[in-house]
């Protein structure tokens, strides 16, 4: 099966549906996140003109909704925090004005009201937010399945390629290991602490996280778990794992285990870094022989929008991530081949 070419097909013949959504604070996020750099027509409240040059990095914790954004206004460029509310005055309702972590905002992106705080308002019409109610109309093919997962597998074996380019002869298989430890809400700023310490100027092809931090506590375990990994950097040797059958990993993970890392942070290493870099027939092989370790805590919430009651394994999960990426997570509803109708041409003698 030819996944990309299914992926094509999905945009052959369709016409796409037209929704009402219901607005939450979480689609300003997105639209924001994924839309607000390429809208040229954005305007204040007070009628200045707006051009977001960089979006900034969504915050998974306290305080203001996105970090280190940069706008212009007028021509005037500001660098700072956005905060979202659905209505203007819940800045005042969540006590924002009293909370020194909100200083540094410098833009508040509403959807109603007029009695928010005194900083630049940019007031976003609820037709733009594309992550209300799931408008899917029938369920995903076992082969649109394979083929988002499939295009998940090429994603990360681009991403090992660039850790092997800008990775300074650091092996990507190590590289990848410390992004496995450095998972959760502060990963940005934990992979720069970690390219300091080996001397790279900056990680490469560095992401923000964009899961959650209930999954991924902040530790302090962390800088030991790099010290650690650090002593035994040859134990990542490709020769070491790629004559491996998958029965015997769990013996090999042994090593790593006692070095303070876990089962699941092993098994998260085998299907993100390992298996793409063991090449893509033998890798996505090992996607779908592999079972379900850990659940992310999307799946009740994505897997009615498929038509799907559960998953059967790392290749099925591994799909419904990219999907929800694609999709959901982007607002890009329009775009996805479960809400549009696909027309069958007849011919006519």
């Amino acid at each position: 099966m030819n996944y990309t070419e299914v992926l094509l097909q999905h945009h052959a013949i369709a016409e796409v549906n037209h929704f009402k959504w219901h607005a939450q604070e979480k689609d300003l996020v997105k639209w924001w996140l994924s839309q607000a750099e390429h809208t040229e027509t954005l305007k204040t409240i007070d009628g200045e003109r707006l051009i977001v040059l960089d979006s900034g990095r969504r915050n998974d914790g306290p305080g203001p909704d996105i970090f280190r954004s940069r706008i212009l206004l007028d021509d005037f460029e500001m660098s700072g925090d956005v905060d979202m509310h659905i209505v203007a005055g819940d800045w005042y309702v969540h006590g924002h004005q009293n909370d020194e972590r909100y200083g540094d905002v410098i833009l508040h992106v509403i959807v109603d009201g007029d009695t928010g705080p005194d900083i630049p308002t940019l007031k976003v019409d609820r037709h733009f937010l594309g992550a209300g109610r799931c408008h899917s109309n029938r369920q995903i093919s076992h082969d649109e399945l394979m083929a988002h997962a499939f295009h998940r597998f090429k994603r990360k074996q681009k991403h090992l390629q660039i850790l092997a380019r800008e990775g300074q002869g650091r092996h990507p298989l190590f590289l990848g290991m410390i992004e496995i430890i450095m998972a959760g809400g502060s990963r940005f700023q934990w992979l720069q602490q970690a390219a300091r310490v080996l001397g790279l100027n900056h990680w490469p092809d560095c992401r923000a996280w964009e899961g959650s931090n209930l999954s991924y506590p902040l530790s302090t375990s962390k800088s030991l778990q790099l010290s650690r990994i650090m002593q035994i950097s040859l134990v990542f040797r490709p020769e070491k794992w790629l004559s491996r059958s998958q029965d015997s990993w769990p013996d090999a993970f042994v090593e790593l285990q006692d070095k303070g890392l876990s089962l699941n942070q092993c098994l998260e290493w085998l299907v993100n870094i390992l298996a793409p870099f063991m090449g893509t027939e033998q890798g996505f092989l090992i996607w779908q022989n592999m079972k379900i370790f850990r659940h992310y805590g999307l799946e009740k919430e994505v897997l009615p929008r498929l038509g799907l009651s559960k998953l059967h394994g790392v290749v099925e999960q591994q799909a419904l991530l990219e999907w929800k990426r694609k999709y959901c997570s982007e607002g890009s509803c329009s775009n996805c081949p479960l809400i549009q109708y696909h027309h069958t041409l007849t011919h006519i003698n």
